[in-house]
């Protein structure tokens, strides 16, 4: 947030003071500034100064140099320069060197800006169209503060939206069959590469026609898959609906038992009987010399007699 402070002050602060060389810094690393010693006599009385205000050192020969903040800055005296350590977004600033004598001489002047390094960038390709090699490229840092989505051709990549801090850039541009995401500002660069040659290799060419008929082919297949569900459940209702009956045995009658419960198709019955011719009668003038005639076996078939119903209007007369 200093840093985004700072660099909409930096107009304002360059202009105000011109003729300083301006010097971007990464957070945590080491600064020197250097004088002009040519232009610094012996005798002169040497300051450096911070916004005009903050004395860091005063040197006035011969005596020994006063440093204001002797941990965080060093002094050296047979160039006059000034080592700033560890600067950190409180140093962002302008600092004079003057060496005073019958006049007083700017002899160094910078102004200092302080930036973080930029994060590490993820680049994600997705490819949209095999036949002219149309990719969607997504750029993004790792602390989720820029990112951008670009339409990319074979020949260029177009901003499709971008957020991203204004001490920092991301930019994604092809290069033959690379496509790259450079996020980067004045004092660090992160970048990534991808090749993008064999990015839509498995995707396969669609058509018009494959649409379609991928298309028709889905409903036929979802139609048949509505009347094979209709019809198995119905076959499933009728099957549950259906009452199957055991057959039953018979019951076993004696057909001899009662001649009145025969049924109305007699079946034939053979049955054996005995049967005996009766004598003659004796005439008296026959003479008795004839001998007794014995008892013959005669086989006859006798069919019997279909069951009559009952009649219940005849019974009652």
């Amino acid at each position: 947030m200093a840093a985004v402070v700072l660099l909409l002050l930096l107009p304002a602060l360059v202009d105000s003071i011109e003729g300083s060389e301006l010097r971007f810094v990464k957070s945590g690393s080491n600064l020197l500034l250097e004088a002009k010693t040519d232009d610094i006599v012996n005798d002169d009385i040497f300051f450096w100064k911070f916004n005009n205000s903050d004395v860091l050192v005063t040197f006035i020969p011969p005596r020994e140099p006063k440093i204001k903040y002797t941990e965080r800055t060093d002094f050296f005296q047979q160039n006059y320069s000034l080592l700033l350590r560890n600067v950190q977004h409180n140093n962002t600033g302008n600092y004079k060197a003057t060496a005073t004598g019958n006049i007083e001489k700017t002899v160094g002047e910078y102004t200092v800006i302080v930036q973080d390094p930029v994060s590490p960038v993820n680049l994600t390709v997705t490819c949209i169209d095999r036949r002219f090699n149309n990719f969607t490229a997504t750029c993004r840092t790792a602390d989720s503060q820029i990112n951008g989505t670009f339409q990319c051709n074979n020949i260029t990549c177009r901003l499709l939206n971008q957020t991203h801090l204004k001490d920092s850039s991301l930019k994604i541009y092809l290069e033959e069959s690379l496509i790259t995401c450079n996020h980067s500002n004045n004092v660090s660069q992160e970048k990534s590469v991808k090749n993008v040659s064999s990015l839509c290799e498995n995707l396969p060419v669609t058509s018009t026609a494959t649409i379609v008929g991928g298309s028709v082919g889905a409903f036929v297949l979802l139609v048949s898959s509505i009347i094979c569900f209709v019809v198995i459940k119905c076959k499933r209702k009728r099957s549950a609906n259906t009452v199957y009956e055991v057959p039953q045995e018979p019951p076993q009658h004696n057909p001899y038992a009662n001649p009145t419960e025969m049924t109305e198709c007699p079946s034939p019955t053979s049955t054996y009987a005995l049967v005996q011719f009766s004598n003659p009668p004796v005439q008296l003038n026959e003479t008795r010399t004839s001998t007794t005639p014995q008892p013959e076996t005669i086989y006859a078939q006798v069919d019997r007699a279909a069951k009559s119903k009952s009649n219940p209007a005849a019974a009652n007369r």
